[in-house]
C-alpha cells in the first residue's frame, strides 16, 4: 500500500497537469457568490461564465478556486 501511494505521489509531482478542482471545494467556496450574482444560471459552463463575468465582486476563496479553474485546471466529481 505504501508503494502505491507514493508512486501517486510521484507521478502527481512529475505531471503538474493531474491536479483538480472537486465540486465540493468549488461548491463550498463559491456557493454564495453563486447564489449572489449567478441566481438561475445553470451548473457547468454558463456557470463558470457567470462567476467569471462577476470576478471582481466574488470573495476572496472564490476568486482562488476560480483562478485554478481558469488557469486549467479540471472540475472533478471527487
Amino acid at each position: 500500500m505504501r508503494r502505491l501511494v507514493l508512486t501517486v505521489l510521484v507521478s502527481l509531482a512529475f505531471t503538474g497537469s493531474a491536479m483538480a478542482v472537486s465540486v465540493f471545494e468549488l461548491s463550498s467556496k463559491c456557493g454564495d457568490d453563486g447564489k449572489a450574482y449567478c441566481e438561475g444560471v445553470s451548473y457547468g459552463d454558463a456557470m463558470q461564465d457567470c462567476l467569471n463575468a462577476n470576478y471582481k465582486k466574488l470573495s476572496a476563496p472564490c476568486k482562488l478556486v476560480m483562478d485554478r479553474v481558469n488557469g486549467g485546471e479540471k472540475v472533478s466529481i471527487f
